[in-house]
């Protein structure tokens, strides 16, 4: 969710001209739209994991909910996802990418296509639905909404940033899960590909994201966020030295002290500091600041953690 709105506070920044405030508002609007959306996600997803989770003993959120009341919950969301496609039906392309996210996760959970289930293909499809389409999504409409135009070099950009970035989360999702799927019979990726295999192609993946990234620093002339990413950089390497924490790539290690990379950057760093750098010409912005802490406290939590974790020798437990 902090990526997406992220995507949302950068046309609000680019076009600063204009004033935030009904940017933001609509931003506000439009997210809160697209939790129906997210819900939706979550439920077809559970639903159709339901009985492979059962079987591997494993805790699933609708099973102590009865038939008719998943499908009622899921038809709910549907509702919800319809009244958002018309009340957003002016904006076309941004419309559309979302429209996209849902498909292809209902293409990924519901047989009998079921991509989970087909090693690449779900990991494809999970960073589609996941993160390619709704941050183009979320893009394209806000600056729809703002200069009625779309740049498509820069939604290009995000959309390959964001689908490395993707592949990254399921992999790691995937593997952590690997003794479950193989319980239940499930082909994913994890489930054929090797850690092995896995180890040598994860810096590659890391790599690739962040190149794109920087190319969406560099295109939108966002140098402050770049000195950001040098200050995150240096701060990990200090955890990793004086703490020990593993950097976690993709596959995730045995010890309890692991921080995935980038991960505190995309949900701390990023917003925060388009946040920042809109306050700089319309002070009342930096009063989102402390809503959005309240918002999304669990990473920023956890970072606390293992700072204090760099003045003690407790070390911190992952979150």
């Amino acid at each position: 969710m902090t990526l997406i709105i992220s995507m949302g506070l950068l046309p609000i920044y680019l076009y600063s001209t204009i004033s935030p405030t009904d940017g933001l508002l609509f931003l506000l609007l439009l997210i809160c739209s697209t939790v129906f959306g997210a819900v939706y996600v979550s439920l077809i997803n559970d639903f159709t994991d339901l009985e492979e989770d059962l079987k591997a003993g494993k805790k699933n959120r609708l099973q102590n909910f009865s038939s008719s009341m998943r499908i009622a919950l899921i038809s709910v969301s549907v509702i919800g996802i319809v009244l958002f496609i018309y009340l957003f039906s002016s904006y076309p392309v941004g419309l559309s990418f979302l429209i996209a996210s849902w498909i292809v996760y209902t293409l990924y959970s519901f047989p009998p296509v079921r991509l989970k289930a087909r090693r690449g293909w779900g990991v494809l499809a999970d960073s589609l639905g996941a993160h390619v389409f709704p941050s183009m999504g979320i893009f394209a409409i806000v600056s729809d909404f703002l200069v009625q135009s779309v740049d498509w070099y820069a939604l290009t950009l995000i959309g390959l940033w964001s689908l490395f970035y993707g592949f990254r989360g399921i992999l790691g999702h995937q593997y952590l899960d690997r003794k479950h799927d193989e319980m239940v019979g499930l082909q994913t990726f994890a489930t054929q590909f090797s850690f092995q295999k896995m180890k040598r192609i994860e810096l590659p993946l890391f790599l690739v994201e962040l190149f794109l990234l920087f190319g969406i620093l560099l295109y939108f002339q966002l140098s402050p966020l770049l000195f950001l990413l040098g200050i995150y950089f240096l701060y990990i390497l200090i955890l990793k030295l004086r703490v020990g924490i593993q950097l976690v790539l993709v596959l995730h290690p045995d010890q309890p002290t692991w921080n995935i990379l980038m991960a505190s950057y995309y949900q701390v760093f990023l917003p925060v500091g388009l946040i920042c750098l809109l306050a700089m010409n319309h002070p009342w912005v930096y009063l989102l600041v402390p809503i959005f802490i309240l918002l999304f406290p669990n990473e920023i939590l956890r970072n606390v953690a293992f700072l204090r974790s760099l003045f003690s020798p407790v070390e911190p437990k992952e979150l």
